[in-house]
């Protein structure tokens, strides 16, 4: 093809071209040069101040020109003769100039690196020195121009050692690296040398005399036994609820006027023990369920009832607020007789009969008249027992057996025995469990019964742990949720915490989620409750130990630099907390992984195996005979675990002498305990307080009526020993 014609008008409008051919262009204006021209000489500083000189002084650059070899055509001269003051300031004035961009091509006569002849003969080896290096260098060399007159030459003491990268300086090299967020070499993110330990979370807490309080009676000379506690979502205040049916309020702020151990206030709220207390989240309102049948909603302000819940035919177990500032209104109880009830104080309605003993006529106004609570939906029997567990029901022992004032009908009815919602966003989905075994149920407090059972179904439940199927079932006397609501934690009476996914129980229908592997369950009028999976891994250590269902556990949220922990109670006199952060554990679950991969393979190779093997095989599941034991050692023995179990626990020793029922977080991160001896301690986080009393001794009784955390003789190391 022939290329077109250029037009004329076009070659009059181009731009003359170099002989070279390219076209000619203006000159860039770079930054450099804008400054350059358009800063007046006046504006350039003559003189430094005294600060930013020391700063210039100590910079890695300055003392590298400063003693490193210069190239043979600068003399030595003007850094070591009295004129070194006017070249120091001829070197201020160049630094303020834009020198102009050059190529440097090093010599080797020239070359920085090379040690000069000078320093050769005195035996100092002059080279390129760090910020740390060079610093410490001229330190000792202006020591030796002291000593030295002005024709010595300066000299180093020893010579300067060889710089070594931060994974080869052991321990303390991997704590600099991770504090400063660097790796050890490029693309290699794991460090040979953890520097975390789980105890750095659990072994600062201790207890003071001054943060225990004594519950004694108001009805006469003794002391009575409390039985729950709750603390207040935005200041320090903490409930507790008593065998009398009092509420009492302690102050555990840190700032408080008044110690831990003085009373802040105290009324009566039932004339039977309070089982439970739960406040709402702008608390103002007071939830408490008691052990005569019945519940209160509290306003704080007033100390009088506003709401009386009494629809439960038996003793209370537990009580909630549904999460949300605008859901203050809606409340679940959870009874012995086996139901949950959802209430809503908006559909309340007035009570003429319903009196109290402490009605405040000092407030200067008339107190509203409290109303009898509504209850909008109900789930009779949530937890029934099948006819295999009703004959496992001799067994299995005593469970959480009815008091003397419940009717004797009730005899079967499993006791639902805690309950907790979901946090906002999903606070219409309650989770539910029973003293019959370890499953945990999902319902929806929105839905409605069906027409042929009158109950509603739960969405999804809970495999029950896989080593109950070889001993005998297990009741859950507890429930709490994580941080961000991804873990469940359920204490069970068989001296462990289970942590479940909770987006297994929300997903409800799924293929995974399906106990008939996979195939799609059958059409039926109602809705089919789909088994979830079991638990994910278990927490359990030698001083935790549940015998009762009045032990409860409690999470501390991760926020304000503080991190997630779980504090459970103990039939073992202590409290025990469990850092919950999976990176402390995750050797144990990547090892059971590996081991239950092993074991699935395993059984593959196996599946063609003859019917009378598979039949052999099979019989080893068969549960064996069951008898109850005291003994939590052979407990643990006898169990068969399927899941990885953590250990990673700290008790809290010396702060009870009894049982540890009830634990509760506050919003400062400390920790409140409840204990049968009558006792409410206050444990604080505090590094040398902690220390001192491990390391101190019992001179002098510097150690009575106080607690701290047991991490052993390897955590705290004396100061001549470091």
């Amino acid at each position: 093809m022939s290329s077109p014609v250029p037009d004329e008008n076009s070659r009059l409008l181009s731009p003359p071209r170099q002989r070279s051919g390219k076209e000619r262009k203006d000159p860039s204006i770079t930054p450099r040069k804008f400054k350059r021209f358009f800063t007046p000489r006046s504006r350039v500083p003559s003189q430094l101040s005294p600060a930013r000189k020391a700063l210039r002084d100590l910079g890695a650059p300055t003392i590298n020109q400063r003693y490193q070899t210069p190239a043979p055509s600068s003399p030595l001269k003007p850094l070591f003769e009295e004129d070194e003051e006017a070249h120091d300031e001829d070197l201020e004035l160049q630094s303020f100039r834009i020198p102009k961009r050059r190529k440097i091509q090093h010599t080797p006569e020239s070359s920085p690196i090379r040690p000069s002849p000078l320093g050769a003969s005195h035996g100092l080896e002059v080279c390129l020195l760090s910020p740390i290096q060079s610093l410490c260098s001229s330190q000792e060399i202006c020591e030796s121009d002291d000593d030295h007159s002005d024709d010595d030459l300066p000299t180093l003491s020893h010579p300067p050692k060889r710089l070594l990268s931060l994974p080869s300086r052991g321990v303390a090299g991997q704590l600099a690296q991770r504090e400063l967020g660097g790796l050890p070499r490029a693309g290699h993110a794991y460090m040979s040398y953890p520097a975390a330990d789980w105890r750095i979370d659990t072994a600062d807490f201790y207890s003071r005399p001054d943060d225990v309080h004594t519950c004694t009676s108001h009805e006469g000379p003794g002391q009575c036994i409390p039985f729950c506690t709750a603390t207040c979502h935005r200041s320090g205040i903490t409930a507790i609820g008593d065998e009398e049916g009092r509420v009492r309020l302690l102050d555990s702020s840190s700032d408080s006027s008044e110690p831990f151990s003085n009373i802040h206030l105290t009324f009566t709220a039932h004339t039977n023990a309070i089982i439970d207390l739960d406040f709402s989240d702008d608390d103002y309102l007071l939830a408490t369920a008691s052990g005569d049948q019945t519940g209160q909603v509290i306003d704080m302000m007033t100390q009088s009832p506003v709401a009386y819940l009494g629809q439960h035919t038996a003793s209370l177990k537990q009580i909630r607020f549904q999460p949300g500032q605008s859901n203050s209104s809606v409340l679940a109880t959870s009874s012995r007789d086996g139901s949950v009830q959802i209430w809503d104080l908006r559909c309340s309605r007035p009570v003429q009969d319903f009196q109290t003993e402490n009605r405040n006529t000092s407030l200067g106004f008339r107190l509203p008249t409290p109303k009898r609570g509504c209850a909008i939906n109900s789930f009779y029997h949530a937890h029934a027992r099948t006819s295999r567990q009703l004959r496992q029901s001799a067994t299995i022992g005593p469970g959480d057996t009815p008091s003397r004032r419940e009717i004797p009908s009730r005899s079967n009815d499993v006791s639902v025995t805690t309950l907790q919602f979901l946090p906002a966003g999903q606070e219409h989905l309650l989770l539910t469990a029973c003293e019959a075994d370890a499953s945990v149920k999902l319902w929806d407090i929105r839905s409605i019964h069906s027409s042929r059972n009158k109950v509603p179904s739960p969405l999804s439940a809970t495999a029950p742990p896989e080593s109950h199927s070889h001993w005998r079932p297990f009741g859950i006397s507890s429930l709490a949720l994580g941080t961000d609501a991804s873990r469940l934690y359920a204490l069970c009476k068989d001296n462990t915490v289970y942590a479940y996914s909770t987006s297994h129980l929300i997903l409800g229908h799924a293929p995974e989620l399906s106990c008939r592997n996979g195939e799609p369950p059958r059409r039926r009028h109602n809705a089919v409750t789909q088994q979830g999976l079991g638990p994910l891994y278990g927490f359990r250590h030698p001083s935790f130990h549940a015998t009762s269902f009045y032990i409860k556990c409690a999470v501390r949220p991760a926020r304000d630099g503080r991190s997630e922990l779980l504090a459970v109670g103990s039939n073992d006199s202590c409290p025990v907390l469990f850092p919950t952060q999976e990176r402390y554990f995750e050797n144990e679950l990547s090892g059971m992984m590996s081991n239950m991969s092993l074991e699935n393979s395993t059984i593959a190779t196996t599946a063609g195996a003859t019917p009378s093997m598979n039949a052999k095989r099979s019989t080893t599941g068969v549960k064996r005979t069951l008898f109850r034991t005291n003994s939590s050692t052979n407990l643990s023995a006898r169990l068969k675990d399927n899941i990885p179990i953590i250990r990673t626990g700290t008790p809290l020793v010396r702060g009870h002498e009894r049982e540890v029922g009830s634990v509760a977080w506050t919003n400062e991160g400390k920790l409140v305990t409840v204990g049968d001896d009558y006792l409410i301690r206050c444990w604080s986080e505090d590094r040398e307080q902690a220390a001192d009393l491990r390391t101190g001794g019992e001179i002098g009784g510097r150690r009575w009526g106080c607690g701290w955390a047991e991490t052993g003789d390897d955590w705290d190391i004396p100061d001549d020993e470091d």
